[in-house]
């Protein structure tokens, strides 16, 4: 029996400055195929209400760019685990405003950190009641994607177990977001084809893998188990290729895109990564268009 041909769609996360539609510029011209984009500054609880137009004018450049799927990233600032008052009030209309501006964009998905608190059962049903609060109030699409993290200081999401908690709890819709570098600071060791089996065993038994859609695909400044998240470009870090090619490369991994996230200093490092995640990524080099 012949096996079907596995088909990854490669992007980065772009900035919007100027408008929506510099991100998709931008990924015409590096010869991108999926985008990732913030829908506000990441850094400010300002909120900017964009004009009806500006989005009409996104999702008709969208279409005509061809670009596939359309990722946003929440920002910074919310803490889904927040349990100061304020804090978590802005948290909780900052996902909604957020989740609700991606929908009007046309997004595919949105991802998001679980957020910061004491590793407790309450903790964990705060994040589940919100995200379930968010889904039911707003059903995908966009399809909100559970992001792992490294672990650093009090962050929540480090290991496969708290995702499948939060997504049980929650008892609606979730996908998953793997992040390479996050994962090697927690603990997985992705540069060794046994990291990568056991990650993928344990996103098997918890989540599941229909539900990892996306890959943020870095390399890390940082060891594994070192509990930081310092993405790194790909190849030139503590990572390395071996294991993202064998990764990419697993014949139970079926994600939608592949976005990277690497370090932006110089314009060609754009160019040598994506030249790198091409030669990491199994299957044809033209993909087939986006669905309508």
């Amino acid at each position: 029996m012949r096996r079907a041909v596995k088909t990854m769609r490669l992007g980065f996360h772009l900035s919007i400055a100027g408008s929506y539609r510099r991100a998709l510029a931008e990924a015409r011209s590096l010869g991108c195929q999926a985008v990732q984009i913030f829908v506000q500054n990441p850094r400010s609880w300002r909120w900017r209400e964009p004009e009806a137009r500006d989005l009409a004018a996104f999702r008709q450049a969208r279409r005509h760019a061809g670009v596939w799927p359309l990722v946003v990233h929440l920002t910074y600032l919310p803490n889904l685990a927040a349990t100061e008052p304020e804090l978590a009030r802005r948290s909780r209309e900052r996902l909604l405003g957020e989740l609700r501006l991606a929908r009007e964009l046309g997004a595919e998905y949105l991802v998001c950190h679980p957020g910061h608190g004491p590793r407790e059962p309450a903790t964990f049903r705060r994040v589940a009641d919100l995200l379930a609060d968010a889904v039911r109030e707003i059903p995908p699409p966009p399809l909100l994607l559970l992001e792992n993290t490294a672990g650093q200081g009090r962050e929540i999401g480090s290991r496969m177990a708290d995702l499948t908690l939060l997504k049980e709890w929650s008892g609606v819709p979730l996908g998953l977001c793997l992040d390479t570098a996050h994962a090697l600071g927690a603990g997985y060791d992705l540069g060794k084809a046994a990291g990568v089996e056991g990650l993928l065993a344990e996103v098997a038994r918890g989540p599941g893998l229909a539900a990892l859609r996306v890959i943020h695909l870095n390399d890390s400044q940082a060891p594994a188990g070192s509990r930081r998240d310092r993405h790194q470009h790909l190849g030139r870090g503590c990572l390395g290729l071996a294991g993202l090619r064998y990764l990419l490369g697993h014949p139970a991994l079926r994600v939608e895109a592949v976005i990277m996230e690497t370090p932006r200093r110089r314009p060609v490092d754009e160019w040598l990564n994506l030249l790198t995640a091409r030669s990491l990524v199994p299957g044809p080099t033209l993909l087939p268009p986006p669905p309508e």
